[in-house]
């Protein structure tokens, strides 16, 4: 009699462990595998203060869950402050040092401008990214501590992001309605179609697509309801102006994870532009030609680095749009 009872419970425990708990730890690896580390700048693209006699910079650490996280305000001594610029930066780029062209210009432009490296990345405490929707997370603080610092909380606020960054940017303006100008530059829209495309490169289509729906649970476990942040719900809980920039040769967040649904959702908002680039690729879109041209020889040829091409590399013409964007969005 307890033979036949110990049997079911037997099966019925095989089961839970094949088709439940394998997936799930199959779906924590696939997470750590991408997720579990820390991101430092490559030493290459390292810039400093001393690259930019316009710039200071004042260090404002705030806190993000349980860790410390480094911010960096630029400003300068010339500086008519007229709103704030605040960046989120791109994964696995290990902080915000290696765009500090970004601040020469806004600065230059009469806007402080306040960026910091999320969990894991750089001077930033944490051992472990978590995941894409923790980016999210890190923004909303940064965006707090600048509403909470005396110096910037009665300027109107911008935000900008390259790659993740551009998906935090739409994403958290769910939380800051008063945000008054977004720009995203080569981003993406939902956090579990890029987690998807990176498990793919990672381990592989069989192993990804057998753990997709352990792979939402999981993330599911690790961020709760927030899981589910993205930049449509985002852009459409705000009414501030939002400008999206892609590239369609762009490999590594292709056109179809991000501006072609903010095109199809937004194309007669007004609220919206856009800017379809076709041949700038991804990592490097923000630089002029001649500079990307000098970086991506470095990267897939192995020619010479000239850092001070990549100083002053940054494509003006594109960040005169962003700026017009954010100059049109002062009084709204």
């Amino acid at each position: 009699m307890k033979k036949k009872v110990i049997i079911p419970i037997v099966i019925v425990l095989c089961l839970f462990i094949f088709f439940f708990v394998a997936p799930l730890i199959v779906a924590k690896v696939v997470n750590d595998k991408i997720f579990k580390k820390r991101s430092e700048v490559n030493d290459t693209f390292k810039l400093s203060i001393s690259d930019y006699p316009n710039l200071k910079v004042e260090n404002i650490s705030f806190k993000s869950n349980n860790n410390q996280l480094q911010g960096y305000l630029y400003s300068s001594d010339t500086l008519t402050p007229k709103g704030v610029v605040i960046y989120s930066h791109g994964f696995n780029c290990g902080g915000s040092n290696s765009t500090m062209m970004f601040a020469d210009f806004f600065v230059s432009n009469d806007y402080y401008y306040f960026t910091y490296d999320a969990t894991a990345n750089g001077l930033s405490e944490g051992t472990n990214q978590k995941g894409l929707v923790q980016g999210v997370l890190d923004l909303d603080k940064a965006i707090s501590c600048v509403k909470a610092n005396d110096k910037l909380k009665n300027y109107p606020i911008m935000l900008l992001g390259h790659s993740w960054g551009g998906y935090n940017v739409c994403s958290v303006v769910k939380y800051h309605p008063d945000v008054k100008a977004v720009c995203s530059i080569s981003g993406f829209i939902n956090a579990n179609d890029l987690m998807v495309s990176s498990a793919k490169k990672k381990v592989g289509s069989f192993l990804t697509n057998t753990s997709k729906p352990y792979l939402d649970l999981y993330e599911r476990f690790i961020f709760g309801s927030k899981k589910n942040l993205n930049g449509l719900d985002g852009l459409e809980s705000s009414e501030c102006k939002c400008l999206i920039i892609h590239s369609s040769d762009d490999r590594l967040i292709e056109t179809k994870y991000g501006y072609d649904k903010y095109y199809n959702e937004f194309k007669d908002d007004p609220r919206f532009s856009f800017k379809l680039y076709t041949n700038r690729q991804h990592g490097y879109i923000f630089l002029n030609d001649e500079a990307r041209n000098m970086v991506n020889a470095y990267m897939d040829e192995g020619k010479s680095f000239n850092k001070e091409l990549y100083i002053n590399g940054l494509d003006i013409d594109m960040f005169n749009q962003i700026l017009d964007l954010y100059n049109n969005s002062l009084n709204n």
